[in-house]
This record gives C-alpha cells, sequence and structure tokens, in this order.
C-alpha cells in the first residue's frame, strides 16, 4: 500500500508537470490528454492504497483535463469513478455531485445508458443516506434514470427504477406519484409472459395507494380497469380484498376493514410495507383497527422500514 501511495503522489506530480510544457509546434491539447492520463493513473494507485478520498480528487482533476480535451465519455467515467472513490471514502456530498456531474456529461453527449447508471448511482446513495429530507432528490434521480432506460429501450432497468420511484413516493405520502408508478409497472408487466404474473402485484399497490388518499372513486375506477386487463386478478384474495375494503371506505365500516384484513392475513401474512399501506387505509375510515396480529407486525415499523426489493408474493 505504501508504494501504491508514493506511485500516486508521484503520478500527481507528474500530470501538474505535464501541464507547464510548452511547445512551439503547438498541440495545446496534448499536454491536458498527458495529464489526465497521469491524474487517471493516479486515481488508480490510490484506490489500491485505500486512500480513496485522494483517489476521487484525483479523478477529479483528471475530469478537469479530459474536459479541456472535449472528450465527453472519459470525462463522464473519471467523474464516476471519483463518485465510487468518495463514497468508499464515506463523503456524501462529494460522491454526489460526481455521479450528477457524471450523469449530465453522459446526458449532453447522448450516452443514455451511461447517463442512467450514474443517475440510478446517485438515487441509491442519497437513498442509503437515510436522510428523510433529501428522499424527494432520491426520487428524482431515480425517475431520471427511468427517463433514460426508457430512451434507451431497456424496459426492465426502467421497472426497476420507476419501482423505487413507487414505493419511496408512497412512503412520502406522495399517493399521487406512487399511483402513476405502480399503474405503468402493471400495464407493462401484462406485455410479457413472464412477467405478467406480477402484474396483480403492482395493481394491488396502486388500488391500495387510491385507498390511503381517500380516493374512492379512483380506486373503484382502477379496480374495475385492472379486472378487464388482467382476466387472472377476479377471484383472487387480492381482489376480494380490495373490494372488501372499498366497500368499507365507502360504508366507513370500521369493523369490514379489520375482517377484510384479518381475513387476508390468515392466508397470506401481510408484510410490513403492505400493512403500513392498510394502516394508512385505516386511518381514513375513522381510526379503524386493524387484527391484532397485524398491529403486532407493524408495531415500531415505518413504512421506510420494509425491505423494498422484497414484495409481498402476491401471485
Amino acid at each position: 500500500m505504501a508504494a501504491a501511495q508514493k506511485k500516486a503522489v508521484d503520478l500527481m506530480a507528474k500530470g501538474e508537470k505535464c501541464l507547464t510544457k510548452f511547445s512551439f509546434f503547438g498541440g495545446g491539447s496534448q499536454k491536458y490528454e498527458d495529464a489526465a492520463e497521469c491524474f487517471q493513473d493516479a486515481g488508480k494507485m490510490y484506490v489500491l492504497a485505500k486512500s480513496f478520498d485522494e483517489a476521487g480528487r484525483a479523478y477529479l482533476r483528471a475530469a478537469e483535463m479530459f474536459e479541456k480535451t472535449k472528450s465527453d465519455f472519459d470525462t463522464g467515467s473519471v467523474l464516476t469513478r471519483a463518485g465510487e472513490a468518495f463514497q468508499k471514502a464515506q463523503d456524501t456530498r462529494q460522491c454526489s455531485e460526481a455521479y450528477r456531474r457524471a450523469a449530465d456529461v453522459f446526458a449532453g453527449a447522448g450516452k443514455g445508458n451511461m447517463a442512467a447508471n450514474a443517475s440510478k448511482k446517485l438515487a441509491e446513495l442519497i437513498e442509503q443516506d437515510d436522510d428523510e429530507d433529501r428522499l424527494p432528490e432520491a426520487v428524482e434521480a431515480y425517475q431520471q434514470a427511468c427517463d433514460f432506460y426508457d430512451a434507451e429501450n431497456q424496459p426492465r432497468r426502467a421497472d426497476g427504477c420507476r419501482e423505487k420511484v413507487a414505493t419511496i413516493s408512497a412512503r412520502l405520502g406522495a399517493y399521487d406519484d406512487a399511483i402513476t408508478q405502480f399503474d405503468a409497472l402493471g400495464r407493462s408487466a401484462l406485455q410479457s409472459n413472464l412477467g405478467k404474473f406480477n402484474a396483480k402485484k403492482w395493481f394491488t399497490y396502486s388500488v391500495l395507494c387510491c385507498l390511503a388518499r381517500e380516493d374512492l372513486v379512483k380506486a373503484q375506477k382502477l379496480l374495475g380497469e385492472y379486472a378487464a386487463l388482467d382476466y387472472t386478478l377476479v377471484g383472487t384474495r387480492e381482489h376480494d380484498l380490495l373490494e372488501a375494503l372499498c366497500a368499507a371506505c365507502e360504508s366507513q365500516d370500521e369493523e369490514a376493514v379489520a375482517t377484510a384484513a384479518a381475513e387476508y392475513d390468515r392466508v397470506k401474512r401481510l408484510d410490513p410495507w403492505t400493512t403500513k399501506l392498510l394502516l394508512a387505509v385505516k386511518d381514513t375510515c375513522a381510526a379503524a383497527e386493524l387484527p391484532e396480529p397485524v398491529v403486532e407486525a407493524a408495531a415500531g415499523l415505518k413504512l421506510e422500514d420494509a425491505d423494498e426489493e422484497e414484495f409481498p408474493d402476491l401471485t
């Protein structure tokens, strides 16, 4: 590690020296290219030495040089490496800025897939930071990544980011946004033979979010649409649950909400994420009580505590 650290320092000095070169024959951009190569190699050596903060700064210096040579691909690439280095150094601020700049550079160069990857890394970083105030930034970054993936015709990656937008939006109480995304996920799932079995799950979340935001009319309308779109939905426990909840919300029947949740929970155990949505629905029905096992499962949990990567098995 000491040898790698020393080599990195030497490479940084060599890079700075390249910038002082003067040539009577022009070739002004060559010194920037040489310096960029030195700074980039220095970053690699700093990573080997586990000096991640220095590695990030070296990659940023390389990005400055590549910008002068108008090399967008190289600029975006070293900015991404800078972000990765700062992430290992736990420097969230510099890491976020590096990923954000990388996404902008790649987008400007028409590199949609790379712009999407950088935006997704930024979103994951913000989400993992567990700062509630910054979650809207995570939603924005995930949405940007989703848009880029859509433009690049990568539906699976786009849907992965769309799922994040939906779940975080629901966590923030932005139910309209969550409904839009869950609806899109369900309709997208129906387009493939493998994915169509997941449509029911997304449609269920969409209707639950409608009920959570006290929009019974929209919940009933969407439930009818989904039943027409997905012929496998009618007659399932999820469909029965949603119909029962719609009826309970319409009559403000607390006992009916509790009964519907209890019946579903006896057959398919409610996970914390779905439980929190049901608790939100309950709040719209004059504080209706959910069955004791479900309340116990949700005790001390917040919507964000649920594993957003693992949704309940609704097939």
